[in-house]
């Protein structure tokens, strides 16, 4: 009796999700007296006798926890209810997430023995199945019940319904009879939350999530259902690929290829302390191993503690000459004439910085007389296009990494750039994601130009919008690069 009892407890939790926050409130209601009752249950195991059980206070809530702690255990409980469901039916994709959630909820909690013991089972059946679903897993478009997991409300919102309307109007124009359904991502607390609505769905594709933090989240549940996002991803998924205009990882690709095309090898890096920058800096520095013996570059990198001329006054060696011009003036006991010398190898000047900083570099290079060095800009962090065409005249002799899109933006320079250059190239990223996956699913490899940029799809299909080079001297912004 007791065990028909668990089981329809546990069919019941399987049909209890709702694709909005009321399950927060109206799933508590529902599910925890059940849970309460299956947590305490004889017979907890779908392949365990009865017979073969503990006792009922074995299995209970140890009774010196919190209320609190006891409802954190029976979230956990319900969580491996499901998971063993999905063990049953055999559903290892969903096995998989919810043992991944289960785990991520469980961290600093003292789980009981049984619980446990359940989850070591879950994940040997995992570790079993993973060899054959990976070998299957192939990233691909396919038609039929496509999804986009959107922010159509909240701050997001502008940028998600114009991706929306760009997806829609290049699917419509290439499937007539094709309907794209949407998520708001951003009604839910957490990605785990809209995967289970997205699992009952049953998407053949996927279109989002477009913000950061939702793209990891959803993107590290490793779904079985191929998916474009519009952010970087930091775990490579099979199954997942980033099209992003605006990623800092082509454009350290792109000066990369531009160091290269140059033969320079003593290079010196200004970066602040800022987590892009130093991001952009390891990512450079990942380029140049240092076993690489057939083509040594030497880098030499330069923080910008308090102001740009102290670093540029490290980099170029600078004080060594005044210290030798002070040493012999005390010799002599004569005041001599002078002028400073920096170090003569140095090849190239970067800077992963802000605009404010980046633009003190070269007229510092052309103080110490090196102005013949290149000043490559990658932007640590880009600034609006109104604060970035108003400092256009400013610059002096850099060579700025740019994304097409933002570049174009500038040079439209009106009131409204703004808003354009934020707002409505999601409009054509969302015409272009769509018209791209399709396009290029047979493919193993292409380049196209498009107006965000030259779009490549690597043997990886991976894809990539590889930046521009533009020239930045005193009032002049133009493109360097064909």
């Amino acid at each position: 009796m007791m065990m028909s009892l668990v089981y329809c407890i546990k069919q019941a939790l399987s049909l209890f999700f709702l694709p909005n926050k009321l399950f927060g409130l109206l799933g508590r209601t529902v599910l925890l007296p059940l849970a309460i009752f299956a947590y305490s249950a004889v017979a907890l195991s779908f392949d365990v006798p009865a017979k073969q059980t503990q006792q009922l206070d074995e299995n209970s809530p140890p009774a010196n926890l919190s209320l609190d702690e006891q409802i954190q255990l029976i979230d956990l409980e319900i969580l491996l209810l499901k998971a063993e469901l999905a063990h049953k039916n055999g559903q290892t994709d969903q096995v998989q997430t919810y043992l991944s959630e289960l785990k991520t909820q469980a961290q600093g909690i003292e789980l009981p023995s049984n619980i446990q013991d359940r989850m070591t089972v879950l994940q040997d059946y995992l570790n079993q199945s993973k060899p054959s679903d990976e070998a299957s897993a192939t990233f691909a478009f396919k038609p039929g019940r496509v999804l986009a997991v959107l922010p159509m409300s909240g701050p997001y919102s502008r940028a998600g319904q114009e991706l929306y309307e760009g997806l829609k109007s290049s699917l419509k124009s290439m499937y007539p009879e094709e309907k794209l359904e949407v998520l708001d991502s951003n009604i839910y607390d957490s990605m785990f939350e809209a995967w289970e609505w997205i699992r009952l769905y049953q998407p053949s594709f996927i279109f989002g999530p477009l913000v950061k933090e939702n793209v990891e989240a959803l993107s590290a549940l490793e779904l079985s259902i191929p998916m474009l996002v519009f952010n970087e991803i930091k775990k490579p998924n099979a199954l997942a690929k980033s099209f992003v205009p605006l990623s800092n990882k082509d454009a350290v690709d792109k000066l990369v290829d531009l160091v290269k095309e140059g033969h320079y090898q003593r290079i010196a890096v200004l970066t602040d302390e800022s987590d892009s920058s130093k991001a952009l800096m390891a990512d450079f520095k990942n380029h140049w191993p240092e076993q690489e013996s057939d083509y040594p570059v030497y880098i030499q990198e330069q923080p910008v503690v308090s102001n740009v001329d102290q670093a540029l006054e490290r980099a170029v060696n600078s004080r060594q000459s005044t210290a030798r011009k002070s040493w012999l003036q005390r010799t002599v006991r004569s005041p001599i004439q002078f002028t400073e010398r920096p170090r003569q190898d140095l090849e190239l000047v970067i800077s992963f910085l802000p605009y404010r900083l980046a633009m003190q570099v070269s007229p510092l290079l052309e103080y110490y007389h090196l102005n013949s060095i290149p000043h490559y800009w990658l932007p640590s962090q880009r600034p609006s296009v109104d604060e970035f065409a108003a400092s256009i005249p400013f610059w002096q002799a850099t060579s700025a990494i740019l994304p097409v899109s933002y570049a174009r933006s500038i040079k439209q320079n009106n009131k409204n750039t703004d808003q354009i250059g934020q707002i409505g190239i999601f409009y054509a990223l969302g015409e272009l994601a769509a018209r791209t996956v399709i396009e290029t699913t047979q493919k193993h490899s292409m380049v196209m130009n498009t107006q965000l940029g030259q779009l490549t799809l690597d043997e990886n299909q991976n894809y990539h919008f590889y930046p521009e080079i533009y020239w930045l001297d005193t009032g002049v912004f133009e493109k360097l690069t064909d």
